[in-house]
Order: C-alpha cells, then structure tokens, then sequence
C-alpha cells in the first residue's frame, strides 16, 4: 500500500488557523472567568442588591432547614421563617443549587450562587460562539464571543446571583438549537429546540419576548406566512416552550396561589405616551452598554448574512421592543431585563467584523492577525476596567454594620423603618424583619396607578406594635417631609450614629 501524501502547506494552513481561533476563542473565556471571579468574596451589594439579597434570603432558608443541629434553635427557626416570607415569582432554581452546597460545605457560603451564574454565562457566551458560527466567519464569530466575555456590563451583571444571567444563556442555546432545526428540520431538533425554549422561560417568564422574537423572526424569513403555519415541528417547537412556563404559572396562581399578586404594578400603557419614559429607556440603555456599541449592534442587524440571520436578529429586537412596551416600569428602571441585548448585540458587532474582513484584500492573513490582536486588547482593556471598577466598590463593612444595628436594638425587636433594599440588608445581615415605608419614588409610581394615600393613617397602621423606626436613608426621610415632621415631632431618638436613626415608637414626646 502506497504511502499517503504528506500535507502540503496549504492543507496545513486551515487546521493551523483552526488551533489559533480555539487558542483565541479560550483566552477570551479565561479573561472573562478570571475578570468574573475577581473580588467575589466582598457582599454581593454592588449589582441591583435587592435582587441578589432576596435569593441570598431565600438559599440560606432552604439551608437551614436541614442545617446541622449545631445551628442555634432561633436562627434555624428564623432563617426558615424568612425564607418561605420572600415572595416568589421565578422557580428557585439557582437558590436550591445553592443551598445544595451550603449543605455539602455545612455552612452559608454566599458567593456559590454568584459562582452558578457565571459558570451559565460564560456557557452561553460560548452558545453565543456557536450560533454565530452558523452564519460568520470564525474570526467574526470571535468578536461576539468577545463582547459577551468583556463588556463591562455583562461582566457586572452575570456576577448577580439572579435568574437572569442563566435566563440569557439558555434563550442563546434555544436560538442555535432553532437555528440548526431550521436548516435541517428533524424531529429530534425540534424538541430539543423546544425543551431549551422552555427552560429560558422556566428561568424567567420575561424570555418568551426574546424566544418568540428570535424563533418567529427566523422561521418567518426561512418559510412563506402560510409554510410555518402549516409546519408541525414548529407548532411542537412552540408547544413545549410554553407547557413548563404555563403549567409553573397555572399552579402559583390556581392552585397553591403564591404568584397571586405577583403580577400587580407591573403594567402602565400610560407611560406610553409619555417621552420621558422613552429617555428613562434609553438612559438606562446607554449607560449600561454606551451608544457606539448600541449603534454598532443595530447597524450589524443589517448587515448579517442570510435570511435566517437577520430574521433572528430582527425578531429577537422585536421581542425586546414588546418587551420594553408590556413591562414599561421596569425596562426603564431595572437595567437587568436589558441584559439579552448582549447576545443580540454581540452578533451585529460580529457581523460588521465580517463585512470589514471581508472588503480586506487577499492575502488576508496579516491583517486578520492584526484584527485578532485588536480584540484581544480590546477584550483585556474592557476585563481591567471592569476589575478596577470591582476593585474601588468595597462593601466588606456592610455585615459588621447591620449586625450592629440588630445588636443595638436587640434581635428580637420588631421594627419598620426606611432601610436599603427593602430591609433586606437587615433581614440578611442582622436577622431582623422589618416593615418597610415606601419611599418618595414607590408613592409616585402607585400614585400613577391610581393609588391615594393618607400617610398619617399609613404611618398607624405600619408601625402598630412596633419597637423602632430605623431610618438608614436619611436623604429618603428629607424627601418626605411629612414623615420626618411626624417622626421629630412624635418620637425620640433611641440610638443615632454615621448613617442611621433609631426611633423609639413607645415612648412619645
């Protein structure tokens, strides 16, 4: 038998340039990892720390449920009570990981929650690779990967012990399983595409914006209106990444009843018409993601190539509009549910690195060399802003000063006030529920609901049987000078200090 040919230098080349774009593809993760993990023992209060508090509250409950006898009887009884109070809107997941390995390592360990929506993140940036894959270049694939790895954004965002960084992972996986559906439809696909759509959904209901947008944008550029009617995968596609959502809601709200409620203060078409609502969203938008890269990302919708390509892109922005339209109060104050731009984006970005690789004339290798160490500057520039912005928020002094608190005021002392986080930071760090006074914003936005109030009967009926009001945003008590006067006018000071006021609510002045 002959020998076979040796590889001549141009078979060689691809394989070579394949290993430098994997080489590429894993130092970005690695930056993005090492960036991720950096500072991750300082208290989660650097990122939307009512969000990550509530799953602190509600991971360290289902621990001390089965926590070690050792566990003192009133902070195993309290830690449970505390847990079954927050109220639940998305199925527990990552916080029943996480109390799965404080079990394993007998005791809380905070930052495992944080550590789960990394790992999911950087997962679904590698999806996002993936998907990108399908329709570019592997060097323009890499700049997507890259924006999802080093923005400094998504960097702060996926360190949140919050549904949404894995909600965003599984929505870009449900897109490439769809989109490798639509190339070569197959049952298998389709359920596959299916299950990952529903798991998005399953994370967080806020998904089927993106899913439907992304999956109907796709579909509709691939088939004729009246081919995707008559296409049964899709309707299976569609079936099964409703049933989980559907069957979770149809329970909490019909059966158990705990979703009951959970959906009030959430609609207001009236902001519709307002445009200071469209410059709050926008606002919010360009500061999370900074206008190039939201102008870059949009003109990159343009430019992807092929129908399915810009049909994902067009309907996944779609979704995001609707989005934007159906949860108004919160796309323009909670920047988080802005967060699977970053997929979206990240491909226009990849597709305007395809149009410019390809206006460079042949040979290409120097240049595409160049533009590779570009992004990785880049990618290193953009991880050591992040760090050094992690680096100057230090919140290390936060446990020692609520526990303080609750030791001034005893632990077994009931208490409303106007506290950061709703009381959360009481409730997690001093073990002490507390009643919480809204704030001078929360007026406003019931007012607009068509809520009135009569403070003086609120403030009797808030504060019965209460020991303390605990004031610890003193410029929220400037803002309502009605509650101050009534607070100064009332009540003496029990304890005052840097940053707080304790009213005592039993003795009167």
């Amino acid at each position: 038998m002959a020998d076979a040919p040796a590889p001549t230098p141009r078979s060689r080349a691809p394989r070579a340039l394949g290993i430098l774009w994997a080489l590429a593809a894993a130092l970005l993760l690695a930056l993005g990892l090492a960036v991720r993990l950096y500072d991750l023992s300082d208290p989660p209060l650097d990122f939307h720390p009512t969000r990550q508090l509530h799953s602190l509250i509600l991971a360290r409950g289902m621990y001390y449920e089965t926590a070690p006898l050792s566990v003192p009887a009133w902070q195993r009884e309290r830690a449970v009570q505390m847990g079954r109070a927050e109220g639940i809107i998305e199925p527990p997941i990552l916080e029943r990981l996480a109390a799965f390995v404080y079990r394993l390592a007998g005791r809380e360990l905070p930052g495992a929650g944080r550590v789960f929506s990394i790992a999911a993140w950087l997962a679904g940036a590698l999806g996002l690779l993936g998907l990108a894959r399908r329709f570019l270049s592997p060097p323009a694939a890499l700049v997507a990967l890259g924006f999802a790895a080093a923005l400094p954004y998504g960097i702060y965002a996926s360190r949140a012990f919050m549904p949404d960084p894995l909600m965003t992972a599984l929505i870009v996986f449900a897109w490439w399983a769809f989109a490798a559906w639509l190339d070569a439809p197959t049952w298998g696909k389709a359920v596959l595409s299916g299950l990952l759509g529903g798991a998005a959904l399953l994370v967080k209901g806020t998904a089927v914006f993106f899913i439907a947008g992304g999956f109907a944008g796709m579909l509709l550029a691939a088939r004729t209106f009246r081919a995707a009617l008559r296409e049964r995968q899709a309707w299976l596609i569609a079936g099964l990444a409703l049933l989980p959502y559907g069957l979770y809601t149809l329970w909490g709200v019909a059966v158990s009843g705990f979703l009951q409620g959970q959906f009030s203060l959430r609609f207001f078409p009236g902001y519709w018409a307002d445009p200071v609502f469209y410059l709050r969203w926008y606002n919010l938008l360009e500061g999370a993601f900074s206008l190039p890269w939201l102008a870059l990302g949009l003109l990159g919708a343009l430019l992807l190539p092929g129908k399915a390509a810009r049909g994902l892109a067009w309907g996944g922005w779609a979704g995001y509009l609707l989005l934007g339209l159906a949860l108004s109060h919160h796309i323009s104050t909670h920047d988080y549910y802005s967060l699977p731009l970053i997929p979206l984006l990240g491909l226009g970005l990849a597709a305007i690195a395809e149009a410019a690789l390809r206006a460079i004339p042949q040979p290409r290798a120097v240049l595409s060399a160049l533009a590779g160490l570009a992004l990785l500057a880049t990618a290193g520039l953009s991880t050591w802003q992040a760090r050094t912005a992690l680096k100057r928020a230090d919140y290390r002094a936060e446990p020692a000063f609520w526990a303080g608190l609750a030791e001034t005021m005893g632990r077994d002392a009931s208490v409303a006030g106007i506290t950061q986080d709703y009381g959360a930071r009481l409730a997690y760090y001093g073990w002490i529920n507390s009643a919480n006074w809204l704030t001078a914003a929360e007026f406003d936005l019931r007012r607009t609901a068509g809520q009135q109030f009569d403070v003086a009967a609120l403030f009797d009926s808030l504060t019965a049987g209460k020991q303390f009001f605990l004031v610890t945003m003193p410029e929220e008590l400037d803002a309502q000078p009605e509650l101050k006067s009534m607070l100064a006018g009332r009540f003496p000071l029990f304890a005052q200090g840097p940053g707080y006021l304790i009213y005592d609510l039993r003795g009167t002045r």
